[in-house]
């Protein structure tokens, strides 16, 4: 679409020198002109797409924990792959989090009497004061029911019985509470592992690392900066593959596909081809295109992000178009049009433009091969004047054009 920018420009122009689009006023006698030959050819059916280079993925990265920057790892330009460190902060205070929860981890798992192996298969029952005091309850039980006994036989006051059961529920009490006790410690050992394995990944994220494989394309702390959890330090952008987003109009909906053949070119570079990637569902209602996505794998030192590139996407099939001369060319009213000569009178016809190709542009319409084209005097042409050819341009003129 941009490439026909400066096409449009002369559209506009010619648009201008023909009235813009009032009626003309038209000329006594005929119309002295220039005519060229039209010549159909086949040609392959392309789509031109322009845009800046991206990197497949660009990542800001950031601190997770504070800290003072104690060593830069990777910097500008430099290439690092997936877990690659970037700079490391200083880890003294870091280090000391870690062996204080680590101590309080050890310190509730002497208190269940395991080690860090068993905390996954903790049984409250095996605690020693769970096991005394359930112990003292079974107990209570069996001297409860010898005073039952013994009350039945009348061997025993009322009030000894009484006790005996009270002496029970204090048992029962003493069990359920040693159990709650086992059960806290344990999820107290549980919240300082959860702690102490906190402790250690920030420990670990005081070496900042690189998410993705690609080159740092800007560092954004200094060497011995304080910096905060969540404070960007370093981009790092992905240059193989490269990817290109362009807007297609909107005629070619449902030509495009994944797969297809794109071919780019940058200043100063070789054709680069890639292919088309992705294809977007929505067409725009204000500019009444679609975007697409193209990588380019191996883009090699002269393409890289951020560098503006043209050029087409290949739709695999040939069309018959008619290279004319922008000259030849006239806009009114938002009509493209052209004038062929028959019989000493110039007949209008409608054409679509498709590209530029040199000084000429690509046209399809209603045109013939054979049929003269008027190449001047189009600003004083109307459907039906009358016409005088002053000279054909020579063939070997027109074999130039030709690709």
């Amino acid at each position: 679409m941009k490439q026909l920018a400066p096409l449009a420009s002369l559209l506009l122009l010619a648009a201008a020198c023909s009235g813009g689009g009032t009626e003309r006023a038209r000329p006594r006698g005929p119309v002295s002109v220039r005519t060229i030959e039209l010549r159909a050819e086949a040609v392959e059916r392309v789509v031109e797409v322009s845009g800046p280079l991206a990197g497949l993925e660009e990542v800001t990265v950031s601190a997770e924990v504070d800290g003072r920057v104690a060593a830069i790892a990777a910097d500008l330009g430099d290439a690092v792959d997936v877990g690659a460190p970037l700079l490391r902060l200083d880890p003294s205070e870091l280090r000391l989090q870690v062996a204080r929860a680590e101590s309080e981890y050890l310190e509730s798992l002497a208190r269940l009497g395991i080690d860090d192996r068993e905390l996954g298969s903790f049984d409250p029952a095996t605690q020693a004061e769970v096991r005394r005091t359930l112990a003292d309850l079974e107990e209570a039980r069996r001297n409860l029911a010898r005073g039952e006994e013994l009350f039945g036989r009348n061997l025993l006051a009322q009030g000894e019985v009484d006790a005996l059961r009270t002496r029970v529920r204090i048992a029962e009490a003493a069990y359920q509470q040693a159990l709650e006790s086992a059960r806290s410690a344990f999820a107290l050992a549980k919240g300082r592992k959860a702690a102490l394995s906190l402790a250690q990944k920030k420990l670990r994220d005081a070496t900042i690392v690189s998410p993705i494989r690609g080159v740092v394309a800007r560092r954004l702390v200094a060497l011995g900066e304080y910096i905060r959890a969540g404070q960007p330090v370093a981009v790092v952008v992905m240059t193989d593959p490269l990817k290109l987003q362009a807007e297609i109009p909107e005629r070619y909906v449902g030509q495009i596909a994944p797969g297809m053949e794109v071919e780019i070119r940058t200043a100063g570079s070789e054709p680069h081809r890639g292919t088309v990637s992705r294809v977007g569902p929505l067409v725009s209602g204000t500019s009444r295109t679609f975007p697409i996505e193209a990588l380019f794998e191996r883009p090699g030192k002269r393409l890289r992000p951020g560098v503006f590139a043209a050029g087409v996407v290949r739709l695999g099939v040939d069309e018959e178009v008619f290279a004319v001369p922008e000259t030849a060319i006239s806009s009114v009213a938002g009509v493209t049009k052209v004038f062929v000569v028959e019989k000493g009178v110039a007949r209008e016809r409608s054409v679509t433009l498709l590209r530029k190709r040199g000084s000429d542009a690509l046209v399809q319409g209603g045109l013939r091969d054979g049929e003269t084209l008027a190449v001047t005097g189009i600003a004083r042409l109307y459907d039906g004047a009358p016409v005088r050819v002053e000279s054909t341009e020579p063939e070997a003129r027109a074999e130039e054009r030709r690709p």
